[in-house]
């Protein structure tokens, strides 16, 4: 807790976008003439992010000042994982944040800490298998399928999160489960190097690490996920109890993320070329990757409506339990809430 502290009071990184402050807007009375629109009362939200791809619609909306539009001041507090922001989340000196679902998480709700998941921040669709199946090379030829896999050395980001679930289920396909290899939990950054010395014979990464290590000619791609667990709910944002029962900062919060959102969907699924190019810009800037590389890889699918997949989520935390290491189910209809997505829409309109 004293790194969070030290974090946020110390060296919070500011990222409100450039832009013109929000105007007044005419509103018309009961007698016809107009009156001006209050300008909403200026907010700070202290956001947790692990600064991935999975956040593009975060930064979109950041780098288009659409916070700004909202009277919103964004502070990015970095994390290295989702599971990190729970305590934080929990006392509410975070406010909001973003990453995958876990055992942890689930505990933590199941122990008392009161939070919300509000939205999709990244989900496995036809064509976002941003998650990848990578075996090494050397092994290419004897290992083809699931049913290959038996005491391999399979890396994975960490234990008891949806990507462990999505091996497992890979795995099911070929007759095993994630007790028949052995998980070798890595950051994203150290399989590449391992995949290269041999240090182990599978990773399974999300985006960028995949095509890098697929660019090194280290690996060779087995399969991507969205094959294995189709719409798999990968990535969500939360919101810390204490913020959702700010309900104007926490909607105008939704509005600002869900343009974002409509905005990387315009870019990666409509295929608007001005938008993709301004798109890839902008998450590489935010990530201090290559806009090449960027344009080239396999990005999640992100709801331009906020909706979040509850089926898959539940799917994932019946593995935790089966497996142990999630003490009970948690009642997904209390944890997870649409409402301030619901009104962000009513706001905005449906995406079209």
């Amino acid at each position: 807790m004293k790194t969070f502290v030290r974090l946020t009071l110390v060296s919070v990184f500011a990222l409100a976008a450039c832009g013109p402050n929000p105007q007044p807007v005419p509103a018309a009375s009961a007698s016809g003439t107009t009156a001006a629109t209050p300008t909403p009362a200026p907010a700070t939200v202290r956001f947790g992010q692990v600064g991935s791809v999975s956040d593009g619609a975060i930064f979109i909306a950041d780098a288009k000042g659409y916070f700004k539009e909202q009277a919103i001041t964004l502070e990015a507090v970095p994390f290295t994982s989702a599971a990190q922001m729970v305590a934080p989340l929990g006392t509410g000196e975070l406010d909001a944040g973003g990453g995958a679902p876990s055992a942890g998480l689930y505990n933590a709700v199941n122990s008392g800490v009161q939070l919300r998941i509000v939205a999709d921040k990244g989900t496995i669709t036809a064509g976002h298998g941003y998650e990848a199946v990578i075996v090494r090379k050397a092994l290419a030829d004897k290992v083809k399928s699931a049913k290959d896999f038996r005491g391999l050395k399979v890396s994975i980001a960490a234990r008891d999160i949806v990507p462990e679930y999505s091996l497992d289920q890979f795995l099911r396909t070929g007759g095993l489960t994630i007790k028949d290899i052995e998980v070798v939990p890595l950051g994203f950054t150290d399989m590449i190097p391992a995949m290269a010395s041999g240090a182990i014979d599978v990773a399974v990464p999300t985006e960028p690490t995949a095509t890098r290590i697929l660019d090194a000619g280290t690996g060779v791609l087995l399969t991507r996920t969205d094959t294995v667990v189709p719409g798999e709910q990968t990535a969500v944002v939360l919101f810390s109890e204490k913020f959702a029962q700010r309900k104007d900062v926490a909607v105008r919060f939704m509005v600002a993320y869900l343009k974002g959102a409509r905005f990387y969907t315009d870019a990666f699924d409509k295929k608007d070329a001005a938008k993709r190019t301004d798109a890839i810009d902008i998450i590489a800037k935010a990530t201090k990757l290559d806009a090449t590389l960027i344009g080239r890889i396999v990005l999640p699918n992100v709801d331009p409506d906020g909706k979040v997949n509850s089926e898959s989520l539940n799917a994932s935390q019946q593995y935790f339990v089966q497996k142990g290491t999630q003490a009970k189910a948690v009642d997904l209809s209390k944890v997870v809430d649409g409402s301030f997505a619901a009104e962000a829409i009513r706001q905005l309109g449906p995406y079209r």
